[in-house]
């Protein structure tokens, strides 16, 4: 189960190198203290940092996107969440074009098993004996990019694309 890497209309070939991304919740939270000292989150609200850099024999070929727009970010990395029942709802939207994939862990052993999605819910089918259950899938976000770096050294291109979830 692998994806290429898609922002807007343009897939970054697998020669710019492998990419490697993180994701970090970003803003939106205050801690305060309530009467009697007790720490509090108070939440507006959650969105997605996406960072993807790699390093390759060719560019990524982004540079015909306009930087000002918002653009689609079809995600290279899989997320993964664990469950002990067979429903559960996924924490971003997942990418069209890579099914979802799901798991039943079975004494030691990881077991496929089928799901349907409904938008964000999952629902599993039962594997009996199962243990747990995971659900992994490829994310896709809007976003809003800073123009990719690129650096020409010893032959490789370097790249780093920081992408701000809109």
């Amino acid at each position: 189960m692998a994806a290429p890497f898609v922002l807007g209309s343009v897939t970054v070939p697998l020669h710019a190198g492998s990419p490697n991304v993180e994701y970090a919740q970003v803003g939106g939270y205050t801690d305060v203290r309530l009467g009697q000292g007790k720490l509090v989150r108070e939440r507006h609200f959650s969105k997605w940092a996406i960072t993807i850099s790699g390093s390759g024999w060719m560019a990524t070929g982004l540079s015909v996107l306009n930087w000002d727009a918002e653009h689609e970010l079809l995600s290279p990395k899989p997320m993964r969440v664990d469950t002990e029942t067979t429903e559960v709802t996924i924490i971003t939207d997942a990418r069209p074009d890579v099914p979802v994939a799901a798991h039943a862990l079975v004494g030691r052993d990881w077991i496929p098993t089928p799901v349907v999605m409904d938008g964000r819910d999952a629902t599993i089918t039962p594997v009996v004996g199962a243990l747990k259950y995971s659900v992994a899938w490829y994310p896709v976000f809007t976003v809003l990019c800073i123009p990719p770096g690129e650096n020409n050294a010893d032959g490789a291109v370097s790249w780093q694309i920081v992408a701000n979830e809109v």
